[in-house]
């Protein structure tokens, strides 16, 4: 039985879910202005509030779990001590922000209100999204406050619990840094957008029309999970909500027509965490990058189009000779929606296509997806089973505050590291050492990046794991010459890629929870699946075209021979192209397309020849068997 008093809570969670919605709407939409600095605080002080009344000390909210009345007493008080922070930022704010940093001495009261704010955000940031990032910040903590007794160059100056207060606390380089200030501007945003389309029940159609799409070819059900986790998934921003969200439909279909268990779940894991690189709208990670890089969300969104459609051909290819070589069937019949109803309800995308106008026309990324979220509510009210009424706009800011717990928390618990990495000088140490270690060679500086991005982001979610690599990471790759937008794509890409990587692949452990699969298998299958992915981000530090920079004939010719030069490389894998492959074949096949995804006329010469050969050569063995029989 549920304690009682926990669920007279859910009210006051209902009221300060739709407080919130209206805060950052009038905050963030770029119809009033207001302080930046007080709206994360409010910001984050709600989403604390939140968390303490929503999830219970134990984790994840349970109906049928008993909890204790002192634990639900102790979340209140931990509800309270939020707001009481909140409240010294804004009676103090004027005071804070003209005092002298690491010059006026920091008073007993800030000390402890800030020592207060770190507890809470880590223990908010441990029951939203698990341990793994909560031990990451307390390592930098402990870093910060004793690294000054460490041998050797990562020692640094000695800093004082006071400074180490003021600095996350007090300034905008720690817990109310970057961070979070994306995620209570842009990705709230898009979280209310997502929850518009998911309340609304509009986001069905992104499964319809893949079903439709797909409904002939071999594999079919596999190949739904791709459409629909990438159009799905480019608006949940989460590989976990977009496993959930589609696989709980596409799965099983997968399971149906003869794919094994820990194959179906790698499929969706791999076509779910994609859905973070698929624009116009993306992950949480990519409103960050545009923050620290500067250069616009509308650059971020155009150099992911080309590798993120490169991810998704190489699944699609990965799954198609899947299907060929073991002769799987097609979506049975009555899985699949009628034409008519699926093309009656196409108007349900204008408000993706809305907001890519509105960006263009050169609105706020914020004002755009308010935007959209008003195109959802005045579509909604063509049909009663998409109507918008005031209780489900109700579950709307519910929805919406639900999803932006994990990602606030996280965000501000990666402030923690963010902020000691600048006190300390961590983040410039690093970086000699390793360039030290490299002597100039890129191609090592890029191999040890990517396992620092896979180490970073065993169990983290998207956004913080980025923040903390591209603190990390992008700075070396520049100081050799990389482009800022290549530098920060690589760390983006392996921050996703992270969920799909053992030992800690949190989207693939969801999808083999659906599948009732192994889950170390289903990892590994992922990685399988999606291993051309992590070979995309090396050609693009090489080859910038990828990402759309360049002359319009540089573009073109790499966008044809990296297309063919991927589908040889799954084919590759696969080991099926015309016709199952040998070793030798395959082999082949592989070093094919790597030469025409890697920059120059000679190796896409040989890349052309090595695929063409392969084909004409299994033609022939087919040929010459048929006669035989």
């Amino acid at each position: 039985m549920n304690n009682a008093l926990r669920s007279l809570l859910q009210p006051i969670f209902i009221v300060l879910a739709v407080f919130l919605c209206c805060f950052q709407v009038y905050t963030t939409s770029g119809i009033f202005m207001v302080n930046s600095t007080l709206q994360r605080v409010a910001h984050l002080s709600i989403v604390l509030c939140l968390v303490f009344l929503f999830i219970p000390v134990s984790g994840k909210y349970k109906k049928e779990k008993y909890e204790p009345t002192i634990f639900v007493l102790f979340d209140i008080c931990l509800a309270v001590l939020a707001l009481a922070v909140a409240a010294y930022y804004f009676l103090n704010e004027v005071a804070i922000v003209e005092r002298f940093a690491y010059v006026d001495p920091v008073e007993d009261i800030q000390i402890l209100l800030g020592t207060i704010l770190i507890v809470l955000v880590l223990e908010a940031t441990r029951r939203t999204s698990g341990l793994p990032l909560v031990i990451v910040a307390l390592c930098f903590i402990a870093y910060a406050l004793f690294g000054a007794n460490l041998p050797g160059p990562l020692a640094h100056t000695e800093i004082s619990y006071e400074a180490l207060i003021e600095q996350l606390f007090l300034l905008t380089e720690g817990i109310y840094g970057v961070a979070i200030t994306a995620a209570a501007t842009m990705i709230f945003a898009f979280v209310l957008f997502g929850s518009f389309l998911e309340v609304s029940t509009m986001s069905n159609l992104f499964i319809d029309l893949s079903c439709l799409l797909t409904k002939k070819t071999k594999g079919g059900p596999a190949k739904v999970s791709i459409f629909a986790s990438a159009l799905f998934g480019t608006i949940s921003g989460s590989a976990q909500a977009n496993v959930y969200g589609t696989g709980i439909f596409t799965i099983p279909l997968m399971k149906r027509v003869g794919y094994q268990p820990h194959f179906a779940g790698a499929v969706e894991a791999c076509a779910s965490t994609g859905g973070q690189l698929m624009p116009p709208i993306m992950g949480a990670a990519a409103f960050i990058m545009a923050d620290v890089t500067g250069l616009g969300y509308l650059t971020i969104a155009k150099s992911a189009l080309l590798p993120s459609i490169l991810f998704y051909l190489s699944l699609y290819s990965m799954i198609h000779f899947e299907a060929l070589k073991y002769n799987i069937g097609t979506m049975p019949e009555e899985e699949i929606p009628s034409k008519q109803s699926v093309i009656s309800r196409l108007y349900y995308m204008l408000p993706l296509a809305f907001i890519i106008i509105v960006m263009v026309m050169g609105r706020s990324v914020n004002s755009a997806a308010f935007a959209g979220c008003l195109v959802i509510f005045l579509l909604s009210l063509f049909r009663k089973e998409t109507r918008l009424t005031p209780p489900r706009l109700k579950d709307v800011a519910v929805c919406a505050a639900r999803n932006t717990l994990m990602i606030s928390s996280c965000c501000a618990c990666a402030g923690i590291v963010v902020g000691i990495i600048g006190l300390t000088g961590g983040g410039f140490k690093l970086i000699n050492l390793i360039m030290n270690f490299i002597d100039g060679n890129l191609f090592l500086l890029l191999v040890m990046l990517m396992i620092t991005c896979f180490i970073v982001g065993m169990g983290v979610p998207t956004a913080p794991a980025y923040i903390i690599v591209s603190v990390l990471a992008a700075p070396a790759m520049i100081k050799l010459g990389v482009p800022v937008i290549s530098a920060h794509m690589f760390c983006l890409y392996y921050a996703v890629l992270s969920t799909i990587t053992p030992p800690v692949c949190m989207a693939a452990f969801s999808a083999a929870g659906i599948a009732e699969s192994n889950a170390m298998r289903t990892g590994f299958t992922s990685v399988k699946l999606g291993a051309i992915a992590f070979i995309i981000p090396f050609f693009f530090v090489y080859q910038p075209e990828l990402l759309f920079t360049g002359s319009v004939t540089e573009i073109l010719s790499v966008v044809v021979t990296s297309v063919i030069g991927v589908i040889a490389l799954t084919a590759g894998l696969q080991q099926y192209f015309a016709a199952r492959c040998s070793i030798i074949e395959s082999i082949i096949l592989f070093a094919s397309g790597l030469c025409l995804v890697y920059p120059g006329m000679f190796t896409d010469v040989i890349g052309v020849g090595g695929i063409i050969f392969i084909y004409a050569y299994q033609r022939y063995v087919k040929m010459r068997k048929n006669r035989m029989e």
